[in-house]
């Protein structure tokens, strides 16, 4: 089964998600891209390690190693929890330590906007080469 995938926007309708990956250089853009193929194609079903919880519960991080820790943050639906995830913030691990600092807890904030205005607060995942 293929999953779904979508990106976060803000109020100003931007895409967040892709606006960090902007960010990113070429080779962190392949490894995200890579991880997130696997992750529409997999799901929940992702090697150990790969796709793990956060100290916020409904709150996932992908977990993509190189130079910069990459750890874009996500959750199951909110919409349709067995079908679909939605990538809510752009993180990297420094040292052990997220940044931005309380990643999981601002993600989840972004969760609860879009579980309230779902047409207005994601679209489809923009994918960024």
């Amino acid at each position: 089964m293929a999953y779904s995938l979508f990106d976060y926007c803000g109020a100003d309708g931007l895409n967040r998600f892709k606006n960090w990956t902007q960010t990113l250089q070429s080779a962190q853009r392949g490894k995200l891209n890579a991880k997130l193929d696997m992750l529409r194609l997999q799901g929940n079903d992702l090697f150990p390690e790969v796709l793990t919880g956060t100290d916020t519960p409904g709150i996932l991080k992908l977990r993509i190693k190189g130079n910069v820790q990459l750890r874009p943050m996500l959750c199951n639906g909110p919409i349709d929890v067995a079908k679909e995830f939605t990538l809510l913030l752009g993180a990297i691990e420094v040292g052990g330590k997220l940044k931005p600092n309380n990643a999981d807890k601002i993600a989840n904030l972004h969760r609860c906007e879009v579980k309230a205005d779902p047409d207005h607060r994601r679209i489809d995942h923009e994918r960024v080469s």
